[in-house]
This record gives C-alpha cells, structure tokens and sequence, in this order.
C-alpha cells in the first residue's frame, strides 16, 4: 500500500476513534433526571464509564437542620454540573491526611452521592452496589481515590454508588433535648439515618442511571461495615436493599441512650452552651463542635449508635439473634492482622519474653480469670511461642475479627444465604510489620491497588504478587451483586457458611476453603463484651493518652 494510503487510514482511523470519544462524552454529558432537577456527568479517565459526582441526596444539615432527620434535597432549575465533588463532611486527626479528598472541601454541607455507570447501557437495569466508607464514625469520605467505582462499573457492569454521612458529634450527638424535640423521639442516630436517606434516593432516582432498584447490594467496611449491620437491622431499612457484605465490622455498635447523654454533656460543657440549650447548640460555628470532639481512627469509635426505639430497639446483633432484621444473601468477613499495627506502640507487650505472657495480658483490662480463660484458647505454642504473636491475634479477635463472626453466625441460624472470608495477603510493603492489616483488602474490591493511599504499600514488585488476587475478590463482590451468590466460572469454589461445617474462604495468594476455629474464641469475646468497654474504645483511648 503507498504511503499516502497508510496516511489516510491512520487519519480515518484518528478520526474515528475522536468522534467514538465526541459520542461517549456526550453521552456522559446527557442530562438525567432526578428527583430534585436534571444533572449532567462526564466520561471518567481510563475506563469506559460515565461519573456524576456530588449529588445531593439530603438537603444540608445546617441551620435548625443541624442534629434533625435529613430531609429531601431541595430542587434545582437548569442541569446541575456532576463534575464537581460534594465536600467531605466535619472531621479531624490522621482521616484527614489518609483519605486524599478530591473535593478539597469540608463542610457540614455534606450529604452528597457519587455514582459510576458503564458508558453502554443499553436500557437495560443494571446491578447497584452502595458503598459505605469506614473512619470509626469519625472520618473518611466517599470521595476517596481508592474507592472510586468506575473499574467495578466496568469490569461488573454494573453501577457503583459512594455515600458522605453525617460524623462525630455531628452525626452521633446526642442529648434529651434532642430527643424531646424529635417527632419519632430519635436522637444520636444522624448518620445512620442519612444513610437510610442515601439508600432510599437510590431507590427512587437509580434507574435514570442505569441501575435496577430492585437489586441494590450495600456493602462497606469498617464504620461502613458496622453500619452494614446497622441497615440489617433497622426497620426503617426494610427494602431498600437486597443483599449485603461487612467487611471488618461488627453488629454490636449501638448504646444505650442514657450512655449517649453522658458524652454528649461532656461536649456540651466544652462547648459552652446548655444542654438544653438547642438554639445556642445550633448556632455555634461547626469548628467549635469539631474541636469539642476526638479525632480519627485511632481515637474514634467514640460517638456510636444509640438504641432510640426508632432506628434500633437493640443492638443489632441482639435484633439480629432474635430474627428481627432485614434477611438479604450475606457476606462477612475480616482481615487476618486487623489491629497488629497498633501492638507496635506497646513495646512491652510485643516484645515480652514467653515467661510473661500472662502478665502482659493485662494490657486488655481482662481480669485473672479471664486471662486463665485467654492462655488456653491463645495457647504460646500456636504462635510461634511469642506473646506478640498471640496478643496481635487476641487483639484482632477482640476488635473486629469476632463481632463480624458474631454477626454472620447470628444470621446463619436463620438462613442459607451466608459467606464467610477471612482475608490473608500480607505481601505489600511493611506487610511483615503489620500483616493483612486493617482495610488492606479494600483496593483488591474496587481494584486501586495503584490509587492513594494504598499505593503507598504497591511498588512495581509487590503489585505483581498482588494483582492476581484483585480479579477473584472482585469477581466474588459482583457475582455476588448480581446473583446472590459469590461463585462463577473461573473463581475457586466458595462454599455457604453454616454453623456445623464454619468453613471460611481465605482470600491470600492461593485462595482455599478451610475449618475457621473461631468460634469458641469468639465466644469468649462474647461475653466479654458484656461487661467491658469495647476494645476498640480502651485502645483508642490509650493511644489518646499517648
């Protein structure tokens, strides 16, 4: 072929492909309709998928609204622009540094959705995956680069929604005042409520993107993973979703009221108001609020849930035991060094000699009995005989590893739908130092192994070793999404969970189906929980200290 044919298939080609570009950007740019007025999105950078981001599922819980129910966006004339993010909403301390906001924003302003949906849809309704981010009720955003959903619309086509809520004391606060006041008598639930919001506009506006109502699977992790169970278990959730997934949570996440108002007078008298005193409460700037409350996720887990009769009657694990929650295909699981990292800073426990092993147990505010009860279902032999060994898995057991197990087992009595994982990889940088840490199996779900801030732990050689594993977790999460059910062709064999066999899935370079043994270690934790503050609390406090 001469050189001038060669030259005008090239530029034939070159135009092609920019008007195929011209299309799908304008496709992306279509306004959609919604609820509150039209919006337009944009074609997303290296994948074939459409973004509308920051878009207001609640009107903004400022004003009188602050410490209120959210109520429904208000309306817009014209298109709103989805190209620009919503702000994060109030928070402080290392959540700050770790989440890499796009918006540059912070506000309480924040009640904003982002969505993904694959380019061609072709009017079909499409699976819907709702992401709720963790920060211990006291950071984080939806916002993040590692959660972005756009390889997960994609690869699943499906389509991929992330969620801001209300944090801290802005969305945990609670006082009487605040419940009198309420016409459901509901109080210190803010967050969860806007979750609920988040998921009922989903219902309403998810098919003009692309998405079917009728198949919405929640998932998140972390904070995210205890609000998981929070939507299993409040009736105000009935519907909204079809199935569900925690990745390192718990269901035991929900106080009494009367605890709530303690802490909320503790950050009333910081503050200077009454607390009975709403009008002065609400007029304060939210940086005062802010700076009256703990930081991030070491000094977290603070503001919590609270049992208000109106989103939750119990804990949700006590709902859940007693069959009264939202029944939705399952999936649960953790990570295998949830909280090894934070066993760094107790050098005295990590390092003490086999000899004092029990001594050094009492790190864990247990008492002689129970360390007793600890030594034999930890034994030193099954860790190497090294007491740092055995505490970073009493830890992980404590904090997260057996309140996700407790929550999925509570299910499991009821119904068959139910899988359990346990997530292994631990071959990233620093992996020898904190092990399959908390969050680490987060970028193997959205595949962002290269996107902030686990990038950090990915150089050139660690990313080899890690990539085979992000097509099978995140095979497992859209089967899943789709059908019910985890398994398809090409991915190992993930059994259900039942109470008999407790088979877990372990997701680690060679992924296998093994007996799980936890159950009576998290027996213990069971009870222990009972009758001591939740580990998470006693940690983040001593770290507080430090």
């Amino acid at each position: 072929m001469k050189r001038s044919g060669i030259v005008f298939l090239c530029l034939l080609a070159g135009l092609w492909f920019s008007a195929a570009a011209v299309k799908a950007e304008e496709l992306c740019a279509t306004p959609v309709t919604t609820e509150s007025g039209l919006i337009k999105g944009l074609a997303e950078t290296g994948t074939e998928t459409c973004v509308w981001r920051g878009i207001p599922y609640a009107a903004a819980p400022v004003g009188d609204l602050r410490w209120k129910a959210p109520q429904p966006a208000p309306k817009w004339e014209g298109t709103r622009d989805g190209s620009k993010w919503g702000a994060r909403c109030m928070q402080k301390g290392e959540m700050e540094y770790v989440n890499a906001d796009p918006s540059k924003k912070m506000s309480e302003d924040c009640l904003y959705l982002n969505i993904w949906s694959p380019k061609t849809r072709d009017n079909r309704r499409l699976p819907v995956m709702v992401w709720i981010h963790g920060g211990g009720y006291a950071g984080g955003t939806g916002n993040t680069k590692m959660y972005f959903g756009d390889r997960m619309a994609e690869t699943g086509g499906l389509v991929v929604v992330t969620i801001n809520y209300r944090l801290n004391a802005f969305g945990f606060l609670t006082l009487a005042a605040l419940r009198k006041e309420d016409p459901n008598q509901s109080a210190g639930n803010y967050g969860s409520l806007d979750q609920v919001a988040a998921l009922k506009w989903v219902q309403k506006n998810i098919a003009h993107f692309g998405g079917d109502p009728n198949n919405v699977t929640i998932f998140g992790e972390s904070a995210g993973g205890w609000s998981i169970c929070t939507m299993l278990a409040t009736p105000l959730a009935k519907g909204a979703f079809s199935k569900a997934i925690l990745e390192s949570g718990g269901c035991e996440q929900a106080e009494p009221m009367e605890n709530g108002y303690k802490k909320g007078q503790t950050i009333v008298d910081q503050v200077g108001c009454k607390n009975d005193d709403l009008a002065c409460l609400r007029k304060l700037p939210a940086k005062k609020i802010l700076d009256a409350t703990t930081g991030g996720i070491t000094t977290g887990f603070n503001l919590i849930n609270h049992q208000d009769g109106y989103l939750l009657s119990d804990t949700p694990l006590n709902l859940i035991r007693s069959g009264n929650y939202n029944w939705v295909p399952f999936i649960a699981g953790s990570n295998h060094d949830e909280v090894k990292v934070l066993l760094l800073l107790e050098k005295d426990s990590r390092k003490a000699p086999p000899e004092q092993y029990a001594e050094k147990m009492k790190f864990f505010e247990v008492t002689d009995a129970e360390i007793k009860k600890l030594t034999a279902l930890y034994p030193l032999s099954a860790y190497d005989n090294q007491p740092g060994n055995a505490f970073a898995q009493i830890a992980t057991d404590a904090a997260l590893g057996c309140p996700t197990y407790l929550g999925l087992a509570a299910t499991a009595k009821y119904q068959k739908e139910v899988y359990y994982y346990r997530f292994d990889f631990d071959q990233m940088r620093l992996g020898k130092s904190i092990g399959a840490a908390h969050s680490m199996e987060i970028p193997f779900v959205f595949n962002s192994l290269d996107r902030s801030p686990m990038s950090i732990l990915y150089g050139p050689q660690q990313k080899k070793i890690a990539e085979p594993l992000v097509p099978i977790v995140q095979g497992y999460w859209i089967n899943f999404a789709k059908t019910g059910d985890p398994n398809g062709p090409g991915l190992p064999p993930w059994p259900k969970f039942d109470l008999d066999s407790q088979q877990v899935q372990v997701l680690d370079t060679q992924v296998r189906t093994e007996s799980a043994q936890v159950a009576d270690r998290c027996a213990f934790w069971d009870e222990y929980s009972k009758t001591h503050p939740r580990l998470t609390e006693t940690m983040g406090k001593k770290e507080e200290k430090k």
